[in-house]
């Protein structure tokens, strides 16, 4: 069952920027359903919408038992920025990775692949490959092809799979570390990770962080709140994906400079669990004007990736 929304925004640029023409503001909230009567597991609505047919992909990852359904504020923000934002659901239930793996470095990269496109089954993770990201993806991309067959879906995927060139992958905490190991196995436009990743622990960072990957850390953004019961482990987790390399963690409470990619906050957001989710889902604290306290952040980001700016540096 689908739920399209669709609204008109004027003084868009046509998709072949030869004209000016009004352009429409698309939402669609989706469970998949496979062929052959393929099912997936879990199965919550995904959150698609975008504006111009033209722009590149958001694909945003939630953490471990949250739903695409509780970010739609930052999803809102990287629409309005000027992505199709995507945020698909997948196998993220029981046990979070961290939990899972510890200080088995070689655990984290046999669980994120897995999860990734169901290779690599193993003791701790055991996902087919029909209920893996990739299939899930091409899955969503292909029905809003059908539901929006002008909305530019398509450009998202050849002959041969997903096209990662033009996709930025975001998410929060596992979601936030899957994100960057798809990042590690494909070039992609840009990485955001909100709270995460959660991969390393007492010195021992997951397996594949320790050998240079598709995308380069100058393309890599993370945020997070220094009360974050797992700051440590993101800031390492930073560290080992080389992002340090452009200069210290930024405290970005009051501001966000043209500096860091390890962006902090010493808003007090609540206790260390409420920390390590109120930078990203909608229970996020907002202002005067209700807008999102974060949203400048989320913005500032979600530029940097969209204009490329880390490319000079590649």
């Amino acid at each position: 069952m689908t739920g399209l929304a669709v609204a008109a925004q004027s003084g868009a640029v046509s998709a072949s920027g030869s004209s000016r023409e009004v352009s429409r503001v698309v939402r669609e909230q989706f469970r998949l359903v496979g062929t052959d009567g393929a099912t997936f597991s879990p199965n919550f609505r995904n959150y698609a919408a975008r504006t111009s047919a033209a722009s590149p992909l958001l694909l945003f990852l939630p953490a471990t038992r949250e739903r695409p359904s509780n970010y739609t504020a930052f999803l809102s923000t990287a629409r309005k920025r000027g992505f199709h934002v995507l945020a698909l659901d997948y196998w993220n239930q029981g046990l979070s990775v961290q939990k899972t793996c510890g200080m088995n470095s070689a655990c984290y990269t046999d669980v994120q692949r897995n999860r990734l496109d169901g290779s690599s089954a193993s003791v701790f993770s055991s996902i087919s490959r029909a209920n893996s990201i990739v299939t899930r993806l091409a899955t969503a991309l292909e029905h809003l092809q059908q539901v929006d067959p002008h909305g530019g879906w398509g450009q998202f995927t050849t002959a041969n799979g997903i096209d990662w060139r033009n996709i930025v992958v975001a998410g929060h905490s596992q979601g936030g570390g899957e994100s960057a190991y798809i990042s590690h196995i494909h070039r992609v436009l840009g990485v955001l990770m909100f709270s995460s990743p959660v991969d390393s622990d007492a010195g021992i960072s997951a397996s594949w962080m320790g050998a240079p990957g598709a995308t380069p850390a100058s393309a890599m953004y993370g945020f997070d709140d220094t009360r974050d019961i797992f700051a440590d482990r993101i800031r390492a987790s930073w560290n080992a994906l080389g992002m340090g390399a452009y200069g210290p963690a930024q405290n970005v409470t009051f501001g966000v400079r043209d500096a860091s990619h390890e962006l902090i906050t010493t808003t007090v957001l609540g206790s260390a669990m409420r920390s390590h989710s109120l930078d990203i889902t909608d229970a996020v604290p907002r202002g005067r004007s209700g807008r999102p306290i974060f949203e400048n952040v989320w913005g500032w980001m979600l530029d940097r990736v969209l204009h490329g700016r880390h490319l000079v540096d590649s």
